[in-house]
């Protein structure tokens, strides 16, 4: 399928292209740009997720809780937009049924052609693919639109699911990078996952859209 660039008017604002996919089971799962609306329901998952999460976020001095307030969120949505108007990083949250169901971002460096992934999703769609067609949809959006030619997602050692999505999606694990950086407290070795474009198959877009 064609994917449409990013409008003008879209650079203009800081505001993310809005795509969508289907999971195998047939749930819709829509990527579009972060509102500040979403504070209260980014809040309580995260909150609620706190155990699943916290392991595998970068660290800081901070209360968990205090790290998910509504002025922290509002400063989220400001930094990624002005990232998405720099076109240094694309942020979107995921949306199934109408509901925020977690974040897929990518930082990007257009000039080596080259990005990073960062992803977590809510504890009620664990395993049911939405985490999967999320990455799919971003992946597609930076090879077929955006021209980025290298792909790679840092995951720490024990993010099993995570690893299985980037090994679902035919990202090769190049090795790990020990002590990469601190998550939950303690420093962790993380393994480093690539995709490059000549690995990835137009077929995978196949039930994808963009607007």
């Amino acid at each position: 399928m064609s994917w449409a660039p990013t409008s003008r008017a879209q650079r203009i604002l800081g505001a993310a292209p809005t795509l969508c996919g289907v999971t195998r089971c047939g749930t819709t799962v829509t990527l579009r740009t972060p509102r500040f609306a979403d504070a209260g329901e980014w809040r309580r998952i995260r909150l609620a997720d706190q155990e699943l999460i916290e392991p595998f976020w970068d660290h800081s001095e901070l209360s968990w809780p205090d790290r998910h307030t509504r002025g922290a969120w509002l400063r989220e949505c400001v930094s990624a937009r002005r990232r998405m108007r720099n076109r240094s990083g694309l942020h979107t949250v995921i949306e199934v049924d109408g509901r925020l169901a977690g974040q897929c971002d990518a930082w990007i460096d257009l000039f080596h052609c080259r990005s990073e992934l960062g992803l977590w999703v809510a504890s009620r769609h664990a395993g049911d693919g939405v985490g999967t067609v999320a990455v799919q949809l971003v992946i597609a959006y930076l090879f077929e639109d955006l021209g980025v030619e290298r792909i790679t997602a840092p995951i720490a050692k024990g993010n099993t699911a995570t690893a299985r999505i980037a090994q679902r999606l035919g990202f090769v694990c190049e090795g790990v990078m020990r002590s990469y950086m601190s998550v939950g407290g303690q420093r962790r070795d993380h393994a480093l996952w690539s995709l490059i474009r000549a690995d990835w198959p137009r077929t995978s877009t196949s039930r994808l859209t963009a607007r």
